[in-house]
Protein backbone atom coordinates (compact mmCIF):
# COMPACT_ATOMS: atom_id res chain seq x y z
CA UNK A 1 0.00 0.00 0.00
CA UNK A 2 1.33 3.41 -0.95
CA UNK A 3 1.37 6.52 1.19
CA UNK A 4 -0.49 8.61 -1.40
CA UNK A 5 -4.25 8.60 -0.88
CA UNK A 6 -5.14 11.70 -2.94
CA UNK A 7 -7.86 12.46 -0.37
CA UNK A 8 -6.27 15.82 0.41
CA UNK A 9 -6.07 17.05 -3.16
CA UNK A 10 -9.05 19.36 -2.63
CA UNK A 11 -7.61 21.05 0.45
CA UNK A 12 -9.15 18.93 3.17
CA UNK A 13 -7.73 16.32 5.49
CA UNK A 14 -8.88 14.21 8.38
CA UNK A 15 -7.64 14.52 11.93
CA UNK A 16 -7.18 11.68 14.39
CA UNK A 17 -10.78 11.97 15.63
CA UNK A 18 -12.00 11.30 12.07
CA UNK A 19 -13.26 14.85 11.57
CA UNK A 20 -12.61 16.31 8.11
CA UNK A 21 -11.09 19.79 8.26
CA UNK A 22 -9.55 22.29 5.89
CA UNK A 23 -5.80 22.06 5.50
CA UNK A 24 -5.91 25.72 6.56
CA UNK A 25 -7.62 24.88 9.87
CA UNK A 26 -5.79 26.03 13.01
CA UNK A 27 -5.55 22.39 14.11
CA UNK A 28 -3.51 21.57 11.02
CA UNK A 29 -1.38 24.70 11.50
CA UNK A 30 -0.68 23.65 15.09
CA UNK A 31 0.13 20.07 14.07
CA UNK A 32 2.51 21.28 11.38
CA UNK A 33 4.26 23.65 13.75
CA UNK A 34 4.57 21.02 16.47
CA UNK A 35 5.95 18.61 13.86
CA UNK A 36 8.42 21.29 12.73
CA UNK A 37 9.47 21.76 16.37
CA UNK A 38 10.00 18.02 16.75
CA UNK A 39 12.25 18.05 13.68
CA UNK A 40 14.29 20.96 15.04
CA UNK A 41 14.63 19.07 18.32
CA UNK A 42 15.85 16.04 16.38
CA UNK A 43 18.61 18.14 14.84
CA UNK A 44 19.55 19.50 18.26
CA UNK A 45 19.52 15.99 19.72
CA UNK A 46 22.07 14.66 17.23
CA UNK A 47 24.33 17.66 17.82
CA UNK A 48 24.38 17.30 21.62
CA UNK A 49 27.30 15.59 23.33
CA UNK A 50 25.52 15.06 26.66
CA UNK A 51 23.57 11.79 26.59
CA UNK A 52 21.23 12.85 29.43
CA UNK A 53 20.21 15.98 27.53
CA UNK A 54 19.77 13.95 24.33
CA UNK A 55 17.44 11.59 26.23
CA UNK A 56 15.50 14.52 27.69
CA UNK A 57 15.07 16.05 24.23
CA UNK A 58 13.81 12.71 22.93
CA UNK A 59 11.25 12.60 25.73
CA UNK A 60 10.08 16.07 24.70
CA UNK A 61 9.72 14.83 21.10
CA UNK A 62 7.56 11.95 22.35
CA UNK A 63 5.42 14.35 24.40
CA UNK A 64 5.01 16.58 21.32
CA UNK A 65 3.61 13.58 19.44
CA UNK A 66 1.11 13.07 22.29
CA UNK A 67 0.28 16.77 22.12
CA UNK A 68 -0.39 16.55 18.38
CA UNK A 69 -2.67 13.58 19.03
CA UNK A 70 -4.45 15.50 21.81
CA UNK A 71 -5.17 18.47 19.55
CA UNK A 72 -6.20 16.13 16.73
CA UNK A 73 -8.58 14.15 18.99
CA UNK A 74 -9.26 16.46 21.92
CA UNK A 75 -11.99 14.33 23.48
CA UNK A 76 -9.89 11.16 23.67
CA UNK A 77 -8.69 10.99 27.30
CA UNK A 78 -5.71 8.76 26.45
CA UNK A 79 -4.02 11.85 24.97
CA UNK A 80 -4.69 14.05 28.01
CA UNK A 81 -1.80 15.45 30.00
CA UNK A 82 -1.30 15.32 33.74
CA UNK A 83 0.61 17.74 35.92
CA UNK A 84 3.56 15.35 35.74
CA UNK A 85 4.76 16.26 32.23
CA UNK A 86 5.00 19.93 33.16
CA UNK A 87 6.54 19.15 36.58
CA UNK A 88 9.35 17.17 34.94
CA UNK A 89 10.00 20.04 32.53
CA UNK A 90 9.97 22.59 35.37
CA UNK A 91 12.39 20.49 37.41
CA UNK A 92 14.84 20.45 34.50
CA UNK A 93 14.38 24.20 33.92
CA UNK A 94 15.18 24.81 37.59
CA UNK A 95 18.23 22.52 37.47
CA UNK A 96 19.62 24.26 34.39
CA UNK A 97 18.75 27.71 35.75
CA UNK A 98 20.97 27.18 38.80
CA UNK A 99 23.98 27.58 36.51
CA UNK A 100 22.80 30.83 34.97
CA UNK A 101 23.67 34.35 36.15
CA UNK A 102 20.92 35.90 38.29
CA UNK A 103 20.86 39.09 36.23
CA UNK A 104 18.62 38.88 33.16
CA UNK A 105 19.98 40.17 29.87
CA UNK A 106 18.80 39.90 26.31
CA UNK A 107 20.59 37.21 24.34
CA UNK A 108 21.67 37.44 20.74
CA UNK A 109 21.61 33.92 19.29
CA UNK A 110 24.68 32.75 17.44
CA UNK A 111 27.44 31.85 19.89
CA UNK A 112 27.55 28.41 18.25
CA UNK A 113 25.66 26.45 15.62
CA UNK A 114 24.03 24.30 18.31
CA UNK A 115 22.99 27.32 20.39
CA UNK A 116 21.51 29.00 17.30
CA UNK A 117 19.49 25.85 16.50
CA UNK A 118 18.19 25.75 20.07
CA UNK A 119 17.01 29.35 19.70
CA UNK A 120 15.26 28.47 16.44
CA UNK A 121 13.50 25.62 18.25
CA UNK A 122 12.61 28.03 21.08
CA UNK A 123 10.93 30.44 18.67
CA UNK A 124 9.07 27.60 16.95
CA UNK A 125 7.92 26.41 20.39
CA UNK A 126 6.55 29.89 21.08
CA UNK A 127 4.68 29.86 17.74
CA UNK A 128 3.31 26.39 18.52
CA UNK A 129 2.11 27.69 21.89
CA UNK A 130 0.28 30.58 20.21
CA UNK A 131 -1.38 28.14 17.83
CA UNK A 132 -2.29 25.86 20.73
CA UNK A 133 -4.01 28.83 22.38
CA UNK A 134 -5.87 29.51 19.12
CA UNK A 135 -7.08 25.90 18.91
CA UNK A 136 -8.07 26.06 22.58
CA UNK A 137 -10.26 29.08 21.85
CA UNK A 138 -12.26 26.93 19.41
CA UNK A 139 -12.33 23.65 21.34
CA UNK A 140 -11.44 22.94 24.92
CA UNK A 141 -8.04 21.34 25.34
CA UNK A 142 -6.35 19.92 28.41
CA UNK A 143 -5.09 22.77 30.64
CA UNK A 144 -2.02 20.72 31.61
CA UNK A 145 -1.05 20.58 27.95
CA UNK A 146 -1.25 24.39 27.84
CA UNK A 147 1.09 24.59 30.84
CA UNK A 148 3.54 22.26 29.13
CA UNK A 149 3.53 24.38 25.98
CA UNK A 150 4.13 27.48 28.07
CA UNK A 151 7.20 25.95 29.76
CA UNK A 152 8.77 24.43 26.66
CA UNK A 153 10.25 27.67 25.31
CA UNK A 154 11.59 28.44 28.81
CA UNK A 155 13.37 25.08 28.83
CA UNK A 156 14.90 25.73 25.42
CA UNK A 157 16.06 29.17 26.52
CA UNK A 158 17.87 27.89 29.62
CA UNK A 159 19.29 25.00 27.59
CA UNK A 160 20.73 27.47 25.08
CA UNK A 161 22.56 29.26 27.88
CA UNK A 162 24.45 26.24 29.22
CA UNK A 163 28.24 26.32 29.06
CA UNK A 164 28.42 22.98 27.21
CA UNK A 165 26.30 24.28 24.32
Amino acid sequence: MGITTKKGDKGETSVLSGEIVSKNDIIIHFEGTADELGSHLGLIKVMLQDSNTRQFIEEIQTILMKLIAHVSDSKNKKYFFSEEETAVLEKEINRLSEKLPKQFKFVLPGKSILEAHIHIARTVARRAERMFVAVNSERELCPYAASYMNRLSDYLFVLSQQDYI
